[in-house]
């Protein structure tokens, strides 16, 4: 893999890391409805989830040593949108309608032009 190379897949994953932290957070919340304050902070779903995010975090800091952070906050933020989307979708059942997926397409294209 060439240096130039490298930076896109660390951003891309952060992304999936900012993802699945998110999926980590949303099954928590699941797992312990109704919960106080400890019993969530201590939550191995809720850990896991800043487990994954602190990775993407460092993931996107050391992608930033490369590319510009006008380029690298909305490839990071738009393929987290569409990601987690789609994810939500077949993990918690979240609705996918015609104007999501119209979005996510708008967001796509906004990612694809912004990286060129």
């Amino acid at each position: 893999m060439s240096q130039l190379q490298f930076p896109w897949l660390l951003m891309a994953i952060s992304a999936c890391c900012n993802s699945a932290g998110s999926m980590l957070l949303k099954q928590s919340r699941l797992a312990a409805v109704n919960s106080g304050f400890w019993v969530t902070l201590f939550s191995p779903w809720f850990l896991a989830a800043l487990g994954i995010y602190s990775t993407g975090l460092l993931l996107f800091a050391k992608a930033l040593d490369h590319l510009p952070v006008s380029i690298a906050v909305p490839f990071s933020t738009g393929v987290g949108f569409i990601l987690t989307t789609v994810l939500s979708h077949y993990l918690f059942g979240g609705r996918l309608m015609v104007n999501q997926l119209a979005a996510l397409s708008l967001i796509l294209a906004g990612v694809i032009v912004i990286t060129r």
